[in-house]
């Protein structure tokens, strides 16, 4: 088996957009700054040409408070889901195209054979504007697009498949620019945390005199999260940055981790992190490191070292 471990590298793939790559088949972009309301990230996966097997075509991915949409431009993705005996088995092959909610739970994907498709995540308020839709109505959904997203809004995303570009990223960012520039908001940052406490404070200063419960329901309606939810994420997130400001390759003691990152002690951590990955703070670390399906944390770990490198 390849190794895995290598570290993630940057190149710039136009002069306004910078992908983060871990191996040579799964690609983190980040958006051009007239977008950086809109969108946080795009993540590309293309296997076609590498040989995997069974188990190395699963995708695992965390729980995540950003909507993402969906391309499927060759093979098949099936979602992995659970019966009643909690045996795990496939859904149906999934659309083109499909929108799915924030995801208050782990998830993960399979394909059976090689496949390229594109996923973006966009922030929750900017993806409610465009398929003119509250966030919290689909959260923890994953449905076809055209079923949800207005037909003018879906003629676009579906447009992607006959645009002639070498990076598909970059032509969605075409695509969609003369849209956002009506809409266009403050430019974000490209840290997960720093959105969250954002947001928290908009919300809090959006209406003179707001109440707990008022501003509680606002950060509901605008993202289908709570706001102890969106701290998940946020501290989940500070972990994995303790991780990769590291001064070497050794990961620190856990213990020391979980000090680092604001946690009362390892348990409430380890709590955390297994709510948002499925695993372990421990066993998690192994996966990442080792299990092929696991790409999509390693792709994380790059762009978070990058963005830790523009915040410094």
């Amino acid at each position: 088996m390849q190794n895995k471990t290598q570290d993630a590298s940057v190149k710039s793939i136009s002069d306004r957009t910078m992908t983060t790559s871990c191996d040579d088949s799964a690609y983190l972009h980040l958006p051009q700054t007239l977008l950086a309301s809109c969108i946080f990230s795009g993540v590309e996966r293309n296997t076609l040409g590498r040989t995997l097997s069974d188990q190395d075509r699963f995708n695992h991915y965390p729980a995540s408070p950003l909507p993402q949409i969906s391309w499927i431009f060759q093979g098949q993705l099936h979602m992995v889901i659970e019966n009643h005996e909690r045996m795990p088995s496939l859904g149906p092959a999934l659309p083109k195209i499909v929108v799915a909610g924030p995801q208050t739970k782990p998830c993960a994907s399979w394909s059976p054979g090689p496949v390229h498709a594109l996923s973006v995540a966009f922030y929750p308020e900017a993806l409610a504007k465009l398929i003119q839709l509250p966030i919290r109505d689909i959260c923890n959904r994953i449905e076809p697009l055209e079923a949800l997203a207005p037909p003018a809004f879906f003629d676009l995303a579906n447009a992607l498949f006959h645009q002639k570009s070498n990076s598909v990223f970059h032509a969605l960012e075409t695509l969609l620019l003369p849209l956002w520039q009506q809409q266009r908001q403050h430019h974000t940052t490209p840290l997960l945390g720093e959105w969250i406490r954002s947001l928290l404070t908009r919300a809090s200063f959006s209406d003179t005199g707001v109440g707990l419960r008022q501003w509680q329901r606002r950060i509901k309606q605008l993202t289908g999260q709570s706001q102890q939810d969106l701290d998940c994420f946020t501290k989940v997130e500070e972990v994995m940055l303790q991780i990769v400001d590291a001064p070497s390759q050794n990961t620190p003691p856990l213990a020391d981790i979980a000090a680092a990152s604001g946690f009362s002690d390892q348990s409430h951590m380890g709590r955390l992190v297994r709510r948002v990955t499925g695993a372990s703070p421990a066993r998690f670390l192994h996966l990442q490191q080792h299990e092929e399906s696991f790409w999509f944390y390693r792709l994380l770990e790059g762009h978070l070292r990058q963005a830790r490198q523009i915040n410094k």
